[in-house]
């Protein structure tokens, strides 16, 4: 699991820098561009759905699938620019199915995890995942697209192709882990499950907070990056080279916080660590907002980018803890449909902020809106409790659950 999702991260992160640059080459028209750019996330949109049509299959069979697709998506691609112009609307296409591909493969690999890994070993096994994650698509991937690009229009696309391929093969080798849930058929079938999954998700008070504070964290983190090239070439008055060092700076904190979160989360528990990673967030901000001095904005990002990262390992694997095995899929995307949906309200926040109030505004907006969130997450489970599919397994330790 962990080497496969490295693999498509890298190729992911491929992707990521030349695809942008091959809509730049097809069209001058900025609006198609970015169109290209949001393709993809569109389609976390039709998440719940999917998150239902996961629980109905075999992991593995989503997960290989889920590659596969992809592989063959951009093999077409690759073809395409080898032979001739490619069309605008096919980009938009293309970003949007491998979209809906990631959307079946995230969904079925969170679900998968609690199969694999021992319960009190939840929070190493998603740490190593996103770190592999992070790696690829924040370090590896990018620069690797960019050279790629420079040596011909295919490369990034072939390469990216190849990475999803082998990360099939990998996959293949993973047990099978049989549906868990035999439901009726047809399209009134998929909307009931759906409902039930959309239920739990509202009905239970733990999943519901932070559904509420993820959503709250999208808004703020979206404020900032929107505008933070403007920032840090206006405000912060670095030459161009600067927002690149701003993102470089977020990646090395976001891989620290992969590399330290399984500890912090057995050493705090799971209801601390969850106060201290938005904490953390909130004080980032507004350290930023005071004080505009390029390496302390640097660090903060740091800072901010361990503290998500942090964020991000204990709640799938509190969610992994908490959803029951057959809905897992379910809960997983309607927990990711919250934290994606609210990105694009932040990103319009933020340049109304900036615009109409000033630079430091949005910065200082998403601190106060973290720390608002903070009384959410009293009462949360401190500890790891014992799996749902696994009724004659021990309560974890107070040492592997962190007190």
């Amino acid at each position: 699991m962990v080497t496969a999702n490295a693999l498509s991260s890298v190729g992911d992160g491929a992707r990521f820098a030349a695809l942008p640059l091959l809509a730049a080459a097809v069209t001058h028209d900025v609006f198609w561009v970015s169109v290209v750019a949001a393709a993809g996330r569109a389609a976390w949109l039709p998440a719940p759905l999917i998150g239902t049509l996961v629980d109905r299959m075999a992991a593995r069979r989503s997960m290989v699938g889920a590659d596969l697709a992809r592989c063959a998506l951009l093999a077409v691609l690759t073809a395409i620019t080898v032979v001739g112009r490619v069309p605008v609307t096919s980009l938009v296409l293309l970003a949007f199915l491998c979209g809906i591909a990631e959307v079946f493969f995230d969904s079925a690999a969170q679900a998968v995890v609690p199969r694999l890994a021992a319960d009190q070993q939840l929070e190493r096994t998603n740490a190593r995942i996103i770190g592999a994650q992070i790696t690829g698509t924040g370090f590896i991937g990018p620069p690797l697209g960019a050279a790629l690009w420079t040596v011909g229009e295919p490369w990034p696309f072939a390469v990216d192709a190849l990475t999803f391929l082998a990360s099939a093969l990998l996959l293949r080798g993973l047990p099978t882990c049989a549906p868990g849930e035999r439901a009726e058929r047809g399209t009134a079938g998929l909307l009931r499950g759906t409902w039930a999954g959309l239920r739990l998700l509202g009905g239970d008070r733990v999943l519901r907070r932070l559904m509420v504070v993820v959503a709250v964290l999208g808004v703020g983190q979206q404020a900032v990056y929107a505008v933070l090239v403007v920032y840090v070439e206006g405000e912060l008055g670095l030459p161009s080279w600067g927002y690149g060092l701003m993102l470089v700076a977020a990646a090395l904190g976001s891989l620290i916080g992969a590399r330290t979160a399984a500890r912090t989360a057995h050493r705090l528990g799971t209801a601390r660590s969850l106060a201290v990673s938005v904490t953390v967030s909130a004080l980032t901000y507004l350290v930023v907002a005071v004080m505009p001095w390029w390496p302390l904005v640097a660090l903060m990002l740091a800072g901010n980018s361990a503290a998500v990262v942090l964020w991000n390992v204990c709640t799938v694997s509190l969610r992994q803890r908490l959803a029951p095995p057959d809905m897992l899929g379910r809960v997983t995307s309607g927990y990711r449909l919250a934290a994606w949906g609210t990105m694009p309200v932040g990103a319009a926040l933020g340049g109304v902020l900036a615009g109409h109030v000033g630079p430091g505004a949005p910065w200082a907006t998403a601190g106060l809106l973290l720390l608002a969130c903070l009384p959410l997450l009293r009462a949360m489970p401190s500890a790891p409790s014992r799996r749902a599919d696994d009724p004659g397994g021990d309560t974890a330790t107070d040492e592997t659950a962190g007190g």
